[in-house]
């Protein structure tokens, strides 16, 4: 039974808002660093071929396909400590391994046998993988346990946006010190970045754990066996959350990809892979920074789903329109890029704010459905999808641009054959207008949960009450 207890508890506030915006920004800070720089570590650095590269992202992310249901199914069942939060225990363990795991991932071997470099590469990331999970399924799923109100759990998944856009933003201005004047990376100084990240991020988590209160209270479960086909079965009758997958699939793979695409663009056709990279990785933050302030608003009168699928008709215009202007390879192309890239990331930009709280709306209803509250399964279900996202963002865009003639292993890097720049450009704007399409038909046609039905599911479970008959909301529904 799920109460929401409000009268030993301090109410929502600031403090809860900073606290939970510190969680994403410590886990930004390693996130983006891989998701940066892993790829060109061990592809231009390393040596590492494109292929094996590929291939071992896909088997490491098998292993999410394991890693994530099971920490969902442990944290929904198993209470560690003595505080009865369900949450905070599982975050302190992962925070603890997050230290050191993020900068492990960048040893600096370039010299060692291949078998080496390979399995170096496949045994760090899936260290820093199982602590990244341990950190931030329960995490996300502590959304939910914050605040039983839609506008507050919007307010706290906007704050979570903001604290992932600064822990972003700081990464964004290390190509600057990263890339050497001929625009090739400098490994070496990856693992130290890693390991300061690291240490920086553990004095976010810890705030995190400190500032946010759980008022939203679910009884210690009865011991039973784990049946996880069952689980997963449960998972795909959820339509919204299905529809939340392909959304974010969508985004991480075409959107969020243009960091790394952006960085090989620039090193390669337009020249500058320092500072000029780091402008533009701003310039793709600015439409999500521009919504911040009105995203509560805007929820309010539109609700989640319009809030969200609306704005990428714009997103979807823009990148046509993007595949029939020239960019030539110069600062002036430089600058039109930017220009096309921000308004093409502007339908994305609400998405990224409301996401974690739409995710919130998806366990309510998969609470309806089946009367079970299980924030730490579901959500672990769609960080699943999140991750075999980020393994496919990481393959795909690199697989396209080696398909147009980009070559990875050039020295310099910039030394590519005629016509592999504009073919890069044009590339990625396809890629873009292909998932502003996936993320507009999924959010618009598949995602079932409109302001009337958020509020209705919200009524018939009772968020009002300090407690409620989940099987009487349940027989409710079904009369």
């Amino acid at each position: 039974m799920e109460q929401t207890d409000v009268k030993a508890k301090p109410p929502f506030g600031f403090k809860d808002k900073i606290g939970y915006a510190m969680g994403d920004f410590g886990c930004n800070l390693s996130f983006s660093l891989i998701s940066a720089f892993m790829i060109d570590f061990y592809t231009q650095y390393i040596k590492i071929a494109d292929v094996a590269w590929m291939v071992i992202i896909i088997l490491t992310k098998v292993w999410d396909g394991i890693n994530d249901p099971i920490m969902g199914s442990i944290v929904d069942r198993v209470r560690i400590g003595k505080s009865g939060s369900k949450f905070k225990p599982w975050i302190r363990i992962g925070a603890i391994g997050l230290i050191f795991t993020g900068a492990l991932v960048f040893l600096p071997i370039p010299d060692a046998a291949g078998w080496v470099k390979i399995t170096v590469c496949i045994v760090t990331y899936l260290l820093w993988d199982v602590c990244y999970t341990l950190l931030n399924v329960p995490y996300g799923a502590l959304n939910s346990a914050i605040s039983a109100d839609s506008i507050e759990r919007t307010q706290l998944s906007t704050w979570r946006s903001i604290g992932a856009a600064v822990g972003g933003a700081i990464c964004v201005v290390l190509p600057m010190f990263v890339y050497d004047e001929n625009n090739s990376i400098i490994g070496g100084r990856l693992i130290w970045m890693g390991l300061i990240m690291g240490l920086v991020a553990f004095v976010a988590y810890t705030l995190l754990l400190k500032l946010t209160t759980e008022r939203v209270h679910v009884d210690a479960p009865q011991k039973q066996k784990i049946n996880y086909i069952e689980t997963v079965k449960t998972f795909f009758k959820n339509r919204p959350l299905i529809a939340m997958c392909i959304a974010s699939f969508a985004l991480l793979v075409f959107f969020m990809s243009c960091t790394t695409t952006t960085k090989w663009l620039f090193q390669v056709y337009f020249g500058n892979a320092g500072t000029m990279v780091t402008v533009a990785t701003v310039v793709a933050y600015l439409p999500m920074v521009f919504f911040i302030p009105f995203t509560s608003k805007i929820v309010k009168k539109l609700g989640k789903k319009k809030a969200t699928a609306l704005p990428l008709i714009s997103s979807i215009v823009a990148a046509f329109v993007m595949l029939f202007v020239p960019v030539s390879p110069d600062s002036k192309g430089g600058i039109i890029y930017m220009i096309g890239l921000m308004c093409i990331q502007t339908g994305g930009g609400l998405f990224q704010l409301i996401c974690w709280a739409m995710i919130t709306d998806c366990i309510d209803y998969q609470q309806l459905e089946t009367g079970k509250r299980e924030e730490g399964s579901v959500y672990a279900f769609y960080s699943f999808f999140r991750k075999v996202s980020q393994g496919v963002a990481l393959v795909l865009p690199l697989a396209c641009m080696s398909a147009v003639g980009y070559n990875s292993k050039a020295e310099p890097i910039s030394n590519q054959l005629p016509g592999v720049g504009e073919r890069m450009v044009k590339m990625y704007v396809i890629l873009m207008l292909v998932g502003a399409v996936m993320m507009f038909l999924a959010l618009m046609f598949v995602y079932n949960l409109g302001k009337s039905e958020v509020a209705r599911i919200s009524q018939e479970l009772g968020k009002e009450d300090a407690a409620f008959d989940l099987n009487n909301a349940i027989e409710n529904r079904n009369e």
